[in-house]
């Protein structure tokens, strides 16, 4: 647990510091990221704290910790940051899926221990498909209950996003993957969420009229601010996914290089804003 808080405090100062290299160059310059309040009432007095599309909030009772997690939203609840682990299953996962109106088909990640002691795989996982008519997934992605519900959320706000920017909708998002049984890239000692299936990586957006939205053509480089539509969409489109509580976890080129062709969202029991 000791090595938790450690790299937890790193990528803290990390983020603050924006100080990252990449095959041993230094990242561009950029606006520090942030990591959220820790409690909706400091999350109200951040820039764009009102969300575009309305999600469930989870409650607080104390101020200071959140007394009930909502499924399929980010873990706001400060007490546990130090929690690596696959997510808890949701017992009425599919009455939630199905109230939302998407599509989804069984599916395994099968828990193991391996040496170590680091565990993949989750206890909970389907493959999502979204609502019938609507975003297609392409290919549609196995991930956690709790993924599969954010990703519901998700799609609203994306179609919200493309019609004020691009005055059309989505009619797809090219995934580069969800499950892999790993560590994370920069930090060795730290569990990657992707190896519970609880990550999922986002690299391009196709349009209803044709276009293709490209994270790795299209966002543009950090120190720049973009002036054409696409690259303004896309970094509304990450930094709403953050603000309004999609995802726990949201990361961009403005985290570091690794990220200048896709955005990797989680839900992770912590959180990260690497959209500034």
């Amino acid at each position: 647990m000791e090595v938790v808080r450690r790299v937890l405090r790193w990528i803290s100062l990390s983020l603050l510091l924006s100080c990252s290299q990449i095959d041993g160059r230094p990242s561009a310059p950029s606006a520090p990221p942030r990591v959220a309040a820790s409690s909706p009432s400091e999350r109200a007095t951040s820039e764009d704290a009102k969300p575009a599309v309305a999600l469930p909030e989870p409650a607080n009772t104390s101020g200071t910790a959140i007394a009930e997690q909502e499924p399929g939203t980010a873990d706001l609840d400060p007490n546990n940051d130090e929690i690596v682990a696959p997510p808890e299953a949701i017992t009425d996962c599919e009455a939630r899926l199905n109230a939302l109106g998407v599509s989804y088909a069984a599916a395994e990640l099968k828990l193991r221990t391996l040496p170590g002691g680091r565990v993949c795989g989750a206890p909970q996982a389907l493959v999502y498909k979204g609502r019938p008519g609507g975003i297609r997934w392409s290919p549609p992605p196995i991930v956690t209950c709790n993924l599969a519900i954010a990703l519901a959320h998700f799609e609203l706000v994306v179609d919200a996003e493309a019609k004020q920017y691009l005055g059309t909708s989505v009619r797809s998002i090219e995934q580069g993957g969800t499950y892999n049984c790993r560590t994370m890239a920069r930090f060795s000692n730290m569990v990657s969420e992707h190896s519970y299936g609880n990550a999922i990586d986002l690299r391009r957006f196709r349009l209803s009229d044709g276009r293709t939205v490209s994270v790795l053509e299209h966002f543009g480089r950090p120190a720049n601010e973009p002036s054409a539509a696409p690259s303004k969409f896309l970094r509304a489109l990450a930094r709403k996914a953050f603000d309004d509580g999609v995802f726990s976890v949201v990361l961009t080129e403005f985290f570091d290089r690794l990220h200048r062709d896709h955005f990797h969202v989680d839900m992770a029991r912590y959180r990260v804003d690497g959209t500034r």
